[in-house]
């Protein structure tokens, strides 16, 4: 079987549930994939093109400006001439326009087509037209309120009813789309894995880096910035060393742009907690998890609210597949993961209730490692990317088959 996908995201294709699940796990079970879409920013032609389960196709670059957003689907429809008969599926992730096209030429040629919803894009492109104040231009306002409008009208009424299956992110999102109208039949949620294989590299731990010498270690992977208000995790550390004078806070990350960056170290400098907090910046993922491996706690505070309610965080069950004890908050699919993994503890996001969980686990040493091995199970059972791909492949089988 051979997936015709176009891709939202820029190519060469990074985040896992691509990179792993379509080019590592699916493969392996006989589902190849050609993938479709613009090239990022900086990468070569043949880093784009460089895809092992099948081919990369490049038509266009990534651009900023609003004339190069609406030049997508453009690019897309070139694309799309390039359906083989081998092509049995064609898959759109994210793109709402250009699923629309893609739906249209599924009909008229007799294949199946697919949606993959990893985040309600039309829900954030609302936020983002609130956001948007009229001194970025009225052009610009004006843009992101139509794009915003159509894109939910679209999506909910033409698209998501129609498709033949419908992947989601999270049981949560799942529920949230059959409000909307579309069959829970026709849905399948695939949350966030993990690529066993790979933490299973690190296992020979390095040295313990001097800054972690004799330190109770708080750990954030991940992006940093305002909107995900990561000003919590400096606060939560300011509580705990009020009891546990020897803690510290590992930020393996930074921000998403040079704007946040600069945020999130004026937060850390104002915060007077400078000499106890380890920003280290981005890393390779190695290197980053290899840090991890020391710490004691790992952090997911995550915030509520109509876009990432629906989610499925990832940083969860990569603490877990570490053995590190995770305290996070309850977005759905979080809390889910926690409490049925017996992996950490769930809480509000607040900081004493943040604070309580990790002096809990300071405090005690043998339910820390009961978590931690609790923990590491259950992700080997049920969000590695081997488990997840079987569930997708037989989606698509049963598909070709009707």
């Amino acid at each position: 079987m051979r997936l015709f996908f176009l891709m939202y995201d820029y190519l060469p294709a990074g985040r896992p549930d691509v990179s792993v699940l379509f080019g590592k796990e699916l493969k392996q079970l006989g589902i190849e994939s050609d993938l479709f879409g613009q090239l990022k920013a900086g990468k070569s032609l043949a880093e784009g093109r460089a895809w092992p389960a099948g081919v990369a196709h490049v038509h266009g670059g990534e651009e900023t400006e609003l004339a190069g957003q609406l030049r997508r689907p453009l690019h897309d429809l070139a694309l799309l001439r390039l359906l083989e008969p081998e092509h049995r599926i064609i898959q759109v992730r994210d793109k709402i326009r250009t699923g629309l096209l893609a739906l249209w030429i599924a009909r008229l040629t007799g294949r199946k087509m697919t949606y993959w919803m990893s985040f309600p894009f039309a829900e954030g492109f609302k936020v983002r037209a609130e956001q948007v104040g009229a001194s970025q231009g009225l052009g610009k306002q004006l843009f992101y309120r139509l794009r915003a409008a159509c894109a939910g009208h679209i999506y909910y009424k033409w698209l998501a009813p129609r498709v033949d299956h419908l992947f989601v992110q999270s049981d949560a999102m799942l529920e949230f789309m059959a409000v909307k109208g579309v069959p829970r039949g026709r849905m399948t949620a695939v949350p966030m894995g993990v690529d066993l294989a790979l933490f299973a590299q690190g296992q020979n731990l390095k040295p313990r880096p001097p800054q972690m010498t004799d330190r109770k270690v708080l750990a954030y992977l991940g992006t940093l910035g305002q909107s995900r208000h990561s000003q919590f995790l400096l606060e939560v550390l300011q509580q705990v060393r009020l009891h546990e004078h020897n803690a510290m806070l590992l930020l393996v990350g930074d921000g998403a742009s040079p704007d946040e960056q600069q945020w999130i170290r004026r937060s850390i400098a104002d915060s007077g907690l400078s000499e106890h907090v380890w920003l280290t910046g981005w890393l390779p993922q190695s290197e980053g998890l290899a840090l991890l491996r020391h710490a004691d706690i790992g952090l997911s505070p995550i915030p509520r609210g109509e876009l990432f309610d629906v989610s499925s965080p990832t940083k969860a069950a990569e603490y877990l597949a570490l053995g590190l004890p995770c305290v996070g908050n309850d977005i759905p699919d979080q809390r889910l993961v926690i409490d049925a993994s017996s992996g950490g503890i769930c809480v509000p996001m607040d900081v004493d209730a943040f604070a309580a969980a990790c002096l809990r686990i300071f405090n005690d040493p043998v339910y820390a490692r009961a978590c931690g091995e609790a923990g590491k199970r259950w992700v080997a059972e049920h969000r590695s990317y081997e488990t997840l791909a079987k569930n997708v492949a037989s989606v698509y089988e049963g598909l070709c088959r009707r």
